[in-house]
């Protein structure tokens, strides 16, 4: 088979990738790409691609795909693109198009997408600035912490009870509304009903592509992506989604809720990795240097001093700790 070839036409059984492993392969692709990722997320996605022989298949022509387009100075109308926008069903194409206009693969415009994320938290029901969190109750009772740098809207009527995620990371402990309406947290991605049950749903944007974690403490939540694709998850279970498609729910990391507590609990998390989970609770720009990127860290972080991470950093770990200005940080190797 040529190496210009992603997916086989359709008549080609022997090549051809099944759309629904496509879908999952973008999902974890979005996921390893978002800057929102820890050990367990990359135990899963090898998990994931050790599962099937097709699962590393579309995996390995997707990353492909991608090296090809950026060599080639993002000229969209490649051999090996097309052969992947014609052999997918449309909701897969559009995702496809999305993922890779997301991976700055193709040229777009993130000046619009930024502003936007601007004007919605300005304009949210509840929103938290960089580095705040807050806890607020609703009208019926349900209990909603706001991570950092979080906007939502509510928005309440005679049929449901529904949450707007537009930015950011919360955690929902639902209450038993007396009018019997349902709730539902929704995202750009699609949306999650619980079934009496204590969960976390983070939204992550990168350019214009997003993924929407959901972690349950207690109860089951229901998933449905807006391409329809639906997963149950339970009690103990966490997974992630894109518009196009719901991974299958795999165990639960217990530190994904550790934020609420305050802290962040990390294991063997690269640095690079660190740096940028660090960074969402901290105004500025904090920089790490590829040199020290894949150093590990574990242990237990207060999120309200991230200056004193950054020091404890330096002392369990070869590096420094630069400030061109109160603003501007970068972590890099100690000489």
């Amino acid at each position: 088979m040529s190496s210009h070839t992603l997916f086989a036409p359709r008549s080609d059984t022997g090549d051809h990738i099944d759309p629904a492993i496509v879908k999952q392969a973008i999902v974890w692709l979005v996921t390893l790409q978002s800057g929102a990722v820890n050990e367990a997320d990359r135990h899963a996605c090898a998990a994931w691609r050790n599962a099937d022989a097709k699962h590393e298949q579309a995996w390995q022509r997707l990353n492909t795909l991608g090296h090809d387009l950026r060599s080639s100075g993002n000229h969209v109308a490649s051999p090996l693109l097309r052969s992947v926008l014609r052999s997918t069903d449309g909701n897969t194409r559009r995702m496809v198009l999305r993922s890779l206009v997301g991976f700055g693969v193709i040229a777009g415009s993130t000046v619009a997408i930024r502003k936007q994320a601007v004007w919605q938290t300005a304009t949210a029901d509840h929103h938290t600035a960089t580095g705040e969190q807050r806890n607020i109750v609703l009208a019926d009772g349900t209990r909603i912490m706001l991570n950092t740098a979080t906007a939502i809207d509510v928005r309440f009527d005679d049929h449901l009870r529904q949450i707007v995620l537009l930015r950011g990371e919360i955690m929902v402990t639902t209450a038993k509304d007396t009018a019997s309406r349902p709730f539902e947290v929704a995202t750009d991605n699609g949306s999650i009903r619980p079934v009496g049950t204590r969960f976390t749903v983070r939204h992550n944007v990168v350019d214009s592509t997003s993924t929407t974690v959901v972690a349950v403490m207690e109860g089951a939540v229901n998933i449905a992506a807006t391409s329809g694709d639906a997963v149950r998850v339970n009690a103990g279970e966490q997974t992630r989604f894109t518009a196009l498609s719901v991974l299958t729910p795999f165990v639960l990391d217990d530190s994904i809720a550790a934020w609420t507590d305050g802290v962040l609990v990390v294991e063997r998390m690269r640095l690079a990795d660190f740096l940028n989970e660090l960074d969402r609770y901290r105004k500025g720009v904090l920089r790490c240097d590829p040199a020290v990127a894949d150093l590990l860290v574990s242990g237990s972080f207060p999120l309200h001093d991230t200056d004193a991470v950054l020091d404890l950093l330096s002392e369990t770990l070869p590096l420094q700790i630069s400030h061109l200005t109160r603003y501007w940080t970068t972590v890099s190797k100690k000489t």
